[in-house]
């Protein structure tokens, strides 16, 4: 029996991945979307939890997740390959949490990709227990969420946002610029939908003057923290995603009352057809609403 090499794992992979489709999403997602919109470039954005998505579309989603992460280099290949993998391995946890993708209305490919993931500890946990288990940028980062949102606050009021990815393999237009701000778009209004508990709060990581800049110029009230890097575990499948020129930090976001009219204001630009940077548009409405 011949052995699968590293490059034969990532070109059937890369291959496999390049027709991934939801096709016919409004009449196979059970219940109504978080959020659900259609672009003048014809894209399709829904918002949903794991459990309204057909099995076979949210292994589609985490097969595109990790060929996303495996063309840029942000994912280890012989790791992937060893472990036989054909997409990023997933639990029951996923059918809770919110995943927003962006698809090709006509065809239904998929183009992009954000999630709003819960916590995976015990109901019950608060942020101070012992029995909570970890968010990923508590892994990540010499840090202690308890420490920054208080003891008591309960895991459960707590996300965390990942992988916001835009398809490598789209060709340059303005549907490609449009894409991971409809992911945005979307992911945004999940986190409107939790942000209304007590403590709650949005976690994640970025880098300062892209991610979180973003997520500042979308309206969220946005606190990073500078806080070290935990050295990568060699048996980490996304090891290699830290071995980048500039650092990301993690950060903290809460609704003040700037989301919902950053939101209006991106609403208008997405629909509208036009071109042009939305993240110096975003800037020019945070300045004139200051």
């Amino acid at each position: 029996m011949t052995a699968v090499t590293t490059e034969s794992y990532r070109e059937r992979m890369l291959r496999d991945a390049a027709d991934i489709a939801l096709p016919d999403l409004d009449t196979v997602l059970s219940g109504e979307p978080v959020y659900r919109s259609v672009s003048p470039e014809g894209l399709l954005t829904v918002t949903a939890r794991g459990a309204q998505l057909p099995a076979p579309y949210l292994d589609d989603i985490y097969r595109f997740r990790l060929v996303q992460y495996l063309q840029r280099g942000w994912a280890d290949e012989e790791l992937a390959a060893a472990r036989g993998l054909t997409g990023e391995p997933y639990d029951e946890h996923a059918l809770r949490d919110f995943h927003t993708v962006v698809v090709e209305q006509e065809t239904g490919r998929l183009r992009g990709y954000n999630t709003l993931a819960g916590s995976r500890g015990p109901r019950g946990a608060r942020l101070g227990d012992e029995a909570h288990v970890p968010f990923v940028v508590e892994r990540d980062y010499d840090l202690r969420l308890a420490d920054h949102l208080g003891e008591g606050t309960p895991a459960a009021h707590v996300w965390e946002g990942k992988r916001l990815v835009r398809d490598y393999a789209m060709s340059r237009s303005q549907a490609a610029v449009s894409v991971p701000w409809w992911a945005y778009r979307g992911w945004a209004e999940a986190c409107l939908r939790v942000l209304g508990e007590d403590g709650a709060a949005i976690v994640g990581d970025g880098k300062p003057n892209a991610t979180i800049r973003q997520l500042s110029l979308l309206g969220f009230t946005t606190r990073m923290l500078d806080v070290p890097l935990r050295p990568a575990d060699p048996a980490d499948l996304f090891a290699p995603m830290w071995d980048q020129f500039q650092r990301s930090y993690p950060f903290v976001l809460t609704d003040g009352e700037a989301l919902r009219p950053a939101l209006d204001r991106l609403d208008a630009m997405l629909v509208s057809g036009g071109t042009g940077s939305f993240t110096a548009r975003l800037k020019t409405f945070a300045e004139a609403t200051k």
